[in-house]
């Protein structure tokens, strides 16, 4: 990697710079004097999403400069976002940035060298830069998940590392400018161990998508083969029945955790996000549903008596919610996979499964339909149809 040195300004200026080997990236800052102004420079690999720079110990009430390639992948675009927590920052149009000569894409790299107007001072309620010797700041770098974009409000992914270090801003206080860059720390240092980087991984966005790529291929339909091939044994059912729910909740968990990290699915309006809560309130409603038309029929059946009639109608009900409700998975799951930006070769496996395990049902639903209708008793009215995931009891 060749690192690009700019020269910014013919003056000496005051700057402290940080150097972070692990991903080549260039951080540094000068505080003018007179000014709430912060002029910076960032230089980053363009193959991460974007590079950012946070002002403070936490994500908690924190500037975040966020760099990411301009639209046509020539220039650069930086976003001033406010972070409140380990959540998306958003995008502050209040701040005020001017990017200065030399910012642009150069050999692979992403280069910033910009000024942050009045960014010491934000006003109420907003962060405030401590000018220290050790004054604390983080760094972070998205995936290798492309975005040419010139909108300031861009959604970017979650960071693939971050890491945190003290630089000193009283040093770096004095003459306008960030001076020559270099590949060389000084006036900073990270913190932690190693070279100071953190590798992340977002555990729960992998839980939640696993887990239902589960439910949806594998415990749902083989549910309703259990439902149809062993309506003598209900009880069976009842199991596999159980379990499927067991596992829609546990895969919800996650997902609703996650939520809370992103911008565009807080609000809980994403067609993913609607159309999952919609699927799991109905198999809730079809888990008890089933569970208290077992518990009629066991009562009836103690009494040696019949069910009752609208049994039969409950049971229909029954099984082709439950049917709705397994496309609706198989839909939702592309949903989300195409909410998280997955590449096209992992949405294209995943459809690739999801029809040869409809190519793999068909066949078993239609023995299994065939030999419920051969097992009909006669007189029985013939022009009912008997199919898989049928709860009457003969």
């Amino acid at each position: 990697i060749i690192v690009i040195h700019v020269q910014l300004t013919t003056a000496q200026t005051a700057v402290s710079t940080l150097f972070v080997p692990d991903t080549n990236t260039i951080i540094s800052i000068n505080m003018p004097d007179g000014s709430d102004d912060i002029n910076f420079y960032i230089s980053a690999p363009d193959w991460y999403q974007y590079a950012a720079v946070g002002f403070g110990q936490s994500m908690a009430n924190a500037l975040m400069l966020v760099m990411y390639p301009s639209a046509d992948h020539k220039g650069v675009t930086i976003s001033p976002r406010l972070s409140t927590g380990n959540t998306e920052p958003v995008f502050s149009s209040d701040i005020r940035i001017t990017l200065h000569e030399g910012s642009a894409i150069h050999d692979f790299d992403m280069v910033a060298n910009g000024t942050c107007h009045s960014c010491r001072a934000l006003g109420p309620d907003k962060p405030s830069i401590e000018v220290a010797a050790t004054s604390p700041m983080m760094f972070a770098v998205g995936p290798n998940v492309g975005l040419s974009s010139d909108d300031r409000d861009a959604r970017i992914r979650r960071h693939m590392g971050y890491g945190r270090f003290t630089m000193d801003l009283v040093r770096a206080s004095g003459p306008g400018g960030v001076g020559v860059p270099r590949n060389a720390t000084s006036g900073a240092a990270l913190l932690g161990d190693g070279e100071g980087l953190v590798r992340d991984s977002n555990k729960a966005a992998t839980a939640h998508g696993i887990l239902f790529v589960i439910v949806a291929l594998a415990v749902a339909p083989f549910d309703m083969l259990i439902a149809g091939a062993f309506r003598r044994w209900s009880w069976l059912h009842g199991f596999t029945g159980s379990v499927y729910f067991l596992f829609v909740i546990g895969a919800m968990v996650p997902g609703v955790l996650i939520s809370r990290e992103h911008i565009m699915t807080q609000q809980f309006r994403t067609g993913h996000q609607v159309l999952g809560l919609i699927t799991i309130v109905m198999v809730a409603c079809m888990f008890f549903w089933g569970l208290g038309l077992s518990l009629i029929r066991r009562s009836a059946k103690k009494r040696g008596q019949e069910p009752p009639e609208n049994t039969r109608l409950m049971g229909s009900i029954h099984k082709w919610v439950g049917r709705l409700i397994w496309v609706l998975l198989l839909v939702n799951n592309g949903l989300g996979l195409k909410l998280s930006e997955q590449p096209t070769l992992i949405m294209l496996g995943y459809a690739s499964l999801t029809g040869a395990v409809a190519v793999f049902l068909g066949p078993v639903y239609f023995f299994i339909w065939r030999c419920s209708k051969r097992r009909e008793p006669k007189g029985e009215d013939q022009h009912e149809l008997h199919t898989i995931y049928d709860h009457n009891y003969r």
